[in-house]
């Protein structure tokens, strides 16, 4: 079971930017009935899992227990979202420990990467800056900051509770309602402004054995219709062993081990992006391979492309109802995008509607030659070549 919160990185203020994800991080630190260490020691006990994160859009807190502990779990869940204490000691301890989050993130280039290029696809918007924040602004937080946003931001308005496994769901909306029934109404939820993005190239210099690729464009939303169409040919694109840039760039011509396509979708706005790595000598190659998938595709779909990407979308949709972190998760973003449930068939059937037709001319908007961001971060130098996707 999880509690799910309206409260990310885009709808904080450049001052308190991370602001959302420190909190997510202090709700472990105790509360007026439990102390930090018995928090972990309870949910240890019962061999449970308690954990959380922080996105763009939403925060979660989460916890997986036996069915026989799931008065435990709520009561422990509650507890966290409603009474944490925010210690002083423990403000000034946990933002080393998040100074650390950050420069382990900026020690891993395919991580910093994908950072950078959010950052300078979504250009001065909310949407762009890092979830977890800056050293100096994480560093400059204090507690009645820290206090006063979590507040604001955990509101009943912009709170939601999603479950799944073996529960009786009667009953478990009466152990909710004893747990958090008192809260009052507070504020409306907060609705972003929808974010413009740019276009651009950005070269980090890096002492790296290879060069790390991003390349982003923008994408559908993830309560469009057209992203059906635009998750296929990601599917197509990227999405797996069999997909062109797999196919082409690791195994014909071995310039890569590590390349595929991605899709991030947020409320209002989105980005389709590839991620590739190779030896800094091969790099106008790579750039020159992929330029050319992603202008090639729309003209080379065909029907079988469309049924293997299909099936493979229902298979991956199919399998992840084998698990209940997975059923969880998916409860509760179709609450959140879509203010319902979204049934397993509604999905299949978006995908399996869609022509070829329809993804050619999805392909055609999407790779938009003037659209692409490019980052690129290794032994570089500024006036590096990237002129394949600069026309």
């Amino acid at each position: 079971m999880g509690i799910w919160i309206r409260a990310g990185s885009r709808f904080e203020d450049a001052g308190r930017n991370g602001i959302s994800h420190f909190i997510e991080h202090m709700l472990f630190k105790g509360t007026e009935r439990r102390s930090a260490y018995s928090i972990a020691r309870e949910v240890d006990s019962v061999g449970g899992v308690l954990n959380a994160f922080t996105s763009k859009e939403m925060t979660s807190i989460y916890c997986k227990v036996t069915d026989e502990n799931l008065d435990l779990a709520a009561d422990l869940l509650a507890d966290i979202f409603l009474n944490a204490s925010f210690p002083e000691e423990e403000i000034e301890r946990e933002k080393q420990v998040v100074c650390q989050e950050i420069l382990q993130l900026e020690d891993c280039p395919e991580d910093l990467i994908h950072e950078t290029l959010g950052m300078r696809f979504w250009l001065d918007d909310p949407l762009g800056w890092p979830i977890m924040g800056t050293i100096p602004t994480v560093v400059g937080l204090e507690r009645d900051s820290v206090t006063a946003f979590k507040r604001e931001s955990y509101s009943p308005e912009a709170t939601f509770v999603a479950a799944a496994g073996r529960l009786e769901h009667d009953r478990f909306v009466e152990l909710i309602d004893r747990h958090m029934g008192g809260l009052s109404p507070m504020a409306p939820v907060q609705v972003p402004v929808p974010p413009t993005a740019g276009r651009s190239t950005y070269i980090m210099n890096r002492d790296l054995e290879q060069v790390h690729v991003c390349i982003g464009v923008p994408g559908p939303t993830a309560v469009e219709e057209r992203r059906h169409a635009a998750y296929l040919l990601n599917t197509i694109l990227g999405g797996g062993m069999s997909s062109r840039l797999f196919q082409e760039i690791r195994e014909k011509r071995g310039l890569a081990y590590s390349v595929y396509s991605f899709l991030s979708s947020f409320s209002d706005a989105g980005m389709m992006g590839i991620y590739a790595a190779c030896e800094p000598s091969r790099l106008k190659e790579l750039l020159g391979v992929l330029r050319g998938e992603v202008d090639g595709l729309a003209g080379s779909l065909t029907d079988e492309d469309v049924r293997t990407a299909k099936s493979q979308l229902r298979g991956h949709v199919m399998l992840s109802l084998e698990s209940s972190d997975a059923r969880m998760n998916r409860l509760a973003k179709g609450e959140f995008y879509f203010g319902r449930y979204v049934p397993v068939d509604e999905v299949i059937q978006g995908f399996e509607r869609v022509t070829v037709d329809e993804l050619k001319a999805e392909a055609s908007a999407l790779f938009d030659s003037s659209a692409f961001t490019v980052v690129a971060l290794g032994p570089l130098v500024e006036d590096t070549d990237l002129s394949a996707f600069q026309s």
